[in-house]
């Protein structure tokens, strides 16, 4: 049986959280999608080409998160470098693109400005990919996840018992 998580969009990764001991596998809705966002500051030097994309990436974070019709389902940000990385669950991608062009939502926004100025300037780099999750196509995703904290997908959708979760695949496979 599995479990539910909460999908509640101001929930974040935590390194501190409980541990949860066992075996789990993530269990997502067909359609939940994984984003991934990422900015690279080419020349630490401008910040003023930078620094304004980078407080816009704070501002929709915080805005998607306060707004849960968003379709937002976990969000964390990593620094590496000169690289930023931002990992989001989202619920399906109609409500990735719904979000990514509703000018109501601070992206569209900030996508024309980095379009029409900071992204001519070659002084920071960005990149995204979309991925639609269909978890009853065999072989097609592969999750685990083993005495550590809730995270990831687990922790944005739901989560199952590993063993539980592979006995049902094989018999669902089998029928």
């Amino acid at each position: 049986m599995a479990t539910a998580i909460s999908s509640s969009s101001d929930r974040t990764s935590d390194e501190t959280g409980e541990i949860i001991r066992g075996r789990f596998v993530a269990t997502p809705p067909p359609g939940t999608v994984v984003f991934l966002f990422g900015m690279r500051i080419n020349r630490w030097s401008q910040v003023r080409h930078w620094l304004p994309l980078w407080r816009s990436l704070h501002r929709m974070i915080r805005e998607q998160r306060a707004r849960p019709q968003s379709g937002l389902l976990l969000s964390t940000t990593s620094r590496k470098g000169r690289e930023i990385t931002v990992l989001q669950y989202w619920s399906s991608m109609e409500t990735l693109m719904a979000y990514a062009q509703d000018t109501s939502f601070g992206h569209a926004r900030s996508w024309k400005t980095f379009n029409h100025g900071i992204g001519d300037s070659g002084m920071v780099g960005i990149w995204h990919e979309a991925y639609a999750i269909d978890p009853e196509s065999p072989g097609r995703m592969h999750t685990i996840y083993r005495d550590v904290p809730e995270r990831g997908l687990a922790a944005a959708t739901e989560r199952a018992d590993a063993e539980h979760a592979a006995i049902h695949r094989i018999v669902h496979e089998r029928s």
